[in-house]
């Protein structure tokens, strides 16, 4: 039995931290033994004062090499404080590869201005004020310059003329980037604002404000402004540059992108020498990282002579753990009998076989191990490693479970997070919101993985950073960083939004980075806000709505972490009130669905009807022809028409999905029959299934389309290969495999749904034709959407008039076709016809542009005959229409709308096809959400490698990863099916939570599954060897399983349809 004393200071020893953060680089050192560094700090500091010395020009930057855990991310800790001492400036770059780097700089110098100097202001404003003595700027307006009272125009003037006075050149050189620098320090918001946005080419500053700062309406280039700030920082003081992110940057990356981003990263750090003034770089990093970036073009620009290895001595070690635990023991009021107890000295022996965080690992595995078994026992060997023979904890009664649940809901009851969503307030309110939901989620999740990150304070980029730790020994994590947004002031948003997008190293090829934005308020209107929001929508970026309820929830669970009840963490893990807000469902995945959500935590379907509010992630804009129908309501079943319950099958185990919840049937546990049932809920979170041929793939994606069917869910499905055209026909005999009760629900699905053939370019079946031009009428209304109307527009029409090349006849007839799109879409206009008619004879009030008249009609007829040769762009048909598509007739439940793509006989016909379906769906979907049905809708791609694949960009590339990354939000749910594993754009793998691995027989589609399936936490080891109907199938909660799918409904025989039968069925 451990006494009283002892059990508090081992409880202290566990706050242990021994894996620190790039937010700890800018936190005082607690403990720092010199030996721990070895010769790499020696060289960190020589290299600085080669700097220092410099008056242009900046020394070789210096490599510093070290295995995970050596201690790299401490050298620069003490290095940031070392420079700092010195009246230098520190500055640790963040995640990017070579193709953002100097936009990366911008905002790495940016941010670290912001962040507080040896002296506890920023270095921003110790910059200034070391600049301000040296221009003899008098010290009634120092106060203004350093962002310490209100700034003046005046003020402003005499402190640029003082530096032109003080360094002629530079102050000349660099004097917009100088008075950005100093706006940028100002303690109005609103003035620091517009010093942000210029320094970061956002948008230009107003005509008033250009003129009363003194600043140009065109920005600078990012690089320029780099080079500028720190040439003016020069004047006062040597810079040290930290790089510490390269080892995450390859461990995120595709293998394939790994030589190329090397390169870039290379000529990147290159640069730095040459360009920045009395800067030294310092990369730290992984051996193999620096490997790869050494073949590169920075070898002679980068000495790399330092290495960080393990302890050094036994001596060392013991005086790390002693200098880490004395302040746990000082605070535990706990006189150790030696300084290093438990672990006894002897043990320390073996230390020089550790790195510093191994050591410090072990020794809290060690506290830890005493604890659990209620018993002292001094360590003397490090290498014994043993296991607890304590019993496992007792986990938390249902008595204390209740008393945290009326705790919980007391606590939301009471919660006011109206600061939250307050601009003045948000920074310090949204951050501890955010912070206390993601630890509480991390602890529901278990298994260690989770961690929440520090983020900076102030006016932070990011309010909260959640980490997954995927492989610690390569530093592979994913990442999620999380601000709100309640600004409603554009440049504000603006800044904001690129702070976050930096921070995220966002990358549509990279799925491990994830940044989301949190606003519920309608976004900016104007270009740049239009722009900035759709170019964070391609590169992965997510913004959605943040429902007060999870805001309640949140702060709710911050009292609770505080208050430390010993049951909070099973209260945790089997409530998971984090894991069940609707921000989190949506964003990191459903908790595990056998745990019952109790009454007093509601769940994210019921919390508030956040889900239904639109979101302003969307990227397109209303297309024409579309019918303001609502999807059909779950409940609309035709009189005689009844769903059966599924039925238990002989031997079955507990179904997947919880009792009362519609489900979908998928088949059995191929071992021990258990039924596997999906929720329909589930299903917006996307289905992707890798089979090849011979697979029963195609059954799959019949029996899912079916079942949805049956709980009144309608579906577009692309028919790329003639064998899904069968969705109506009925079987002539019932087949062998079919079990229990699918017989009645055969009849139910071909009595209540109305499966209609759609031929697009076949006029001899059902036609549909495509309307290139939104409806602006229904936008004009609304600037954001109108804006972004016409970009869809542009996209659509420029490749077709030839008008989508890089040159400069290009980009002037892209400028024409835009303005005279606004003209004609502000007038009323509709249809192509119309719009070619216009450009024909273009008005001169559309635009004063030159040979505006010319290009415009040449344009036109380009698109006539464009007209021509493609008839879907004007042809005889039904126009595309997913009101059309999704509703049924009265008297049927679900409609069932197959394409086939038997009309259009190339990949770049079907690929610019499904670009015009998607974006009109995806806008259809906008203004009919499915609110609080669990399912609106089904979109079912087969071949999807065809449309959106790995490594190219096709038509409808970005509008498939628009709908994968955003339809959720609205309640459409998308399945994907391919036989190439690797050939589908990762984004989509990424966001499809449920997956099914069918039969392959490619060596290379095998070796590519089985990665695709690690990922998922399966090497899925017999591909090759699963029969017809067979399938490994992973979902949220479930781990891998072999399963045996459920038979089709309707008629499925080997062979597929004729070109003839299908145009049979889909005539009227």
């Amino acid at each position: 039995m451990i006494e009283q004393d002892q059990r508090r200071a081992l409880t202290e020893l566990r706050r242990l931290d021994w894996a620190p953060t790039p937010e700890d680089v800018w936190t005082d050192l607690d403990v720092h033994l010199d030996e721990l560094n070895g010769t790499a700090g020696a060289a960190v500091l020589q290299a600085f004062e080669e700097a220092e010395a410099r008056r242009t020009g900046s020394p070789l930057g210096l490599v510093v090499e070290g295995q995970h855990g050596s201690g790299k991310t401490h050298l620069l800790r003490w290095a940031r404080e070392k420079v700092q001492q010195r009246e230098g400036y520190f500055f640790l770059m963040g995640i990017a590869d070579g193709r953002t780097f100097w936009p990366n700089i911008v905002h790495t110098l940016l941010r670290g201005l912001r962040r507080s100097g040896y002296y506890r202001h920023t270095q921003l404003a110790m910059f200034l004020e070391r600049l301000s003595e040296r221009a003899e700027i008098p010290s009634a307006l120092r106060r203004q310059i350093r962002g310490q009272a209100p700034l003046t125009p005046a003020a402003l003037d005499a402190f640029v003329t003082g530096v032109r006075v003080a360094d002629p050149e530079a102050g000349r050189d660099c004097r917009f980037t100088l008075r950005a620098l100093v706006l940028l320090a100002a303690t109005d918001p609103e003035v620091a604002d517009l010093g942000e946005s210029w320094l970061l080419s956002l948008a230009e500053p107003t005509p008033a404000d250009a003129e009363r700062w003194g600043l140009p309406r065109v920005g600078k280039s990012e690089q320029d402004v780099a080079v500028e700030i720190s040439r003016l920082l020069a004047l006062t003081g040597p810079s040290m540059l930290a790089v510490d992110q390269i080892d995450v940057i390859f461990a995120q990356s595709d293998p394939g992108r790994t030589a190329a981003i090397a390169a870039d990263l290379g000529h990147g750090l290159m640069d730095l020498r040459e360009k920045l003034f009395r800067t030294v770089t310092v990369v730290a990093c992984l051996p193999t990282s620096w490997e790869r970036i050494r073949h590169g073009a920075p070898g002679g620009r980068f000495r790399q002579e330092s290495r960080l290895r393990r302890l050094p001595s036994r001596d060392v070690g013991e005086r790390l753990i002693a200098a880490r635990f004395a302040p746990l023991f000082e605070a535990a009021e706990f006189k150790p009998p030696y300084f290093t107890w438990p672990i006894l000295p002897e043990a320390f022996d073996a230390a020089p076989d550790h790195t510093p965080r191994q050591l410090i690992e072990r020794a809290d595995e060690h506290v830890r191990y005493c604890l659990a078994r209620d018993e002292v026992v001094p360590l003397a060997d490090l290498a014994a490693h043993r296991e607890s023979e304590a019993p496992p904890a007792r986990p938390a009664g249902g008595e204390q479970l209740s008393r945290l649940d009326d705790r919980l809901r007391q606590l939301r009851d009471a919660a006011d997070v109206t600061a939250a969503l307050d601009p003045s307030t948000e920074d310090v309110v949204m951050s501890r919101l955010l912070e206390a939901g993601l630890r509480a989620w991390a602890v529901e999740r278990g298994g260690g993985r989770y961690a929440v990150q520090p983020v900076e304070q102030g006016n932070p980029s990011a309010h909260a950073w959640l980490c997954e730790t995927l492989d610690s020994e390569i530093e592979d994590e994913a990442h999620w960083y999380f601000r709100g947004l309640a600004h409603s002031n554009a440049r504000a948003v603006q800044a904001r939004l690129a702070r976050l997008r930096s921070l995220a190293g966002l990358d549509p090829a990279v799925s491990k980075r994830r940044a989301i934005l949190l606003r519920n308020g309608d976004w900016p209107t104007g270009p740049v806000s239009a722009r900035m929001r759709t170019e964070f929508l391609g590169l992965g970026g997510v913004i959605t709505p943040v429902d007060p309820a999870d805001l309640r929830t949140f702060a709710a669970l911050a009292v609770l972490l505080e208050e430390n009840d010993p049951a909070l963490p099973d209260f945790l893990r089997t409530r998971r009130p984090a894991g069940r807000t609707t921000l989190f469902s949506d964003v990191l995945g459903s908790p595990a669905t056998d745990v019952p959500p109790p009454s007093a935590v509601p769940s994210a379907a019921t919390v508030s009807s956040a889900a239904a509010v639109p979101s302003a992630a969307e990227v397109s804009p209303i297309l024409a022809g579309s019918a303001a129908v609502a999807g059909p309501p779950a409940a609309t079943v035709p009189p005689g028409v009844a769903v059966p319950p599924p039925t238990a099958l002989p031997g079955a185990g507990v179904a997947e999905a919880p009792a009362g919840e519609p489900s979908v049937r998928a088949g059995v546990v191929t071992e021990s029959g258990a039924a596997v049932e999906l929720t329909l809920e589930s299903l917006r979170k996307h289905t992707v299934i890798f089979a090849g041929s011979g697979s029963g793939k195609t059954v799959l994606i019949r029996r899912l389309v079916e079942e949805c069917a049956l709980h009144g869910v309608s579906a577009i499905v692309l028919d790329p290969n003639n064998d899904l055209a069968r969705l109506g026909d009925a079987w002539p005999q019932p087949p062998d495999s079919w079990t229990g009760d699918d017989a009645a629900r055969a009849r139910a699905y071909l009595d209540g749904t109305d499966v209609v053939v759609w031929t697009p370019r076949r006029e001899s079946g059902r036609p549909l034709t495509l309307q290139p031009l939104p409806d602006f009428a229904a936008v004009l209304d609304e600037p954001d959407e109108f804006a972004l109307a016409l970009d869809a527009a542009v996209a659509t029409l420029a490749p077709r008039a030839r008008m989508a090349a890089s040159t400069a006849k290009a980009d002037r007839g892209r400028a024409v076709l835009r303005k005279a799109l606004e003209h004609f879409g502000r007038a009323g206009g509709r249809g192509l016809g119309d719009f070619t008619d216009l450009l024909t004879d273009l008005p001169d009030e559309a635009t004063t542009l030159g040979r505006a008249r010319e290009l415009a009609a040449e344009m036109a007829e380009t698109l006539k005959a464009a007209m021509v040769n493609d008839p879907l762009l004007a042809g005889t048909g039904t126009p595309l229409d997913p009101g059309v598509l999704l509703t049924p007739p009265a008297g049927r439940r679900a409609r069932v709308s197959v394409i086939n793509l038997i009309g259009l006989n190339n990949d770049d016909q079907r690929q610019s096809f499904v670009n015009q379906l998607q974006m009109a769906l995806f806008s259809w979907i906008k203004r009919h959400p499915a609110g609080d049905r669990p399912l609106g809708g089904l979109f079912v791609m087969d071949e999807a490698q065809t449309f959106a694949p790995s490594g190219a960009q096709t038509a409808c590339t970005e509008s498939t990863l628009a709908l994968a990354g955003q339809a959720r939000k609205y309640g459409l749910g998308l399945i994907f099916a391919t036989q190439a594993p690797k050939g589908i754009h990762n984004r989509i793998v990424g966001n499809a939570a449920t997956q099914f691995f069918g039969f392959l027989n490619s060596p290379a589609q095998i070796a590519a599954a089985r990665e695709v399936a690690q990922a998922k936490g399966s090497a899925v080891l017999d591909i090759s060897r699963l029969r017809t109907g067979q399938f490994y199938a992973v979902t949220e909660g479930r781990p891998f399983r072999k399963i045996s799918t459920a038979m089709c409904l309707t008629h499925h025989p080997k062979s597929a349809l004729t070109t003839e039968e299908v145009l049979r069925r889909a005539r009227p």
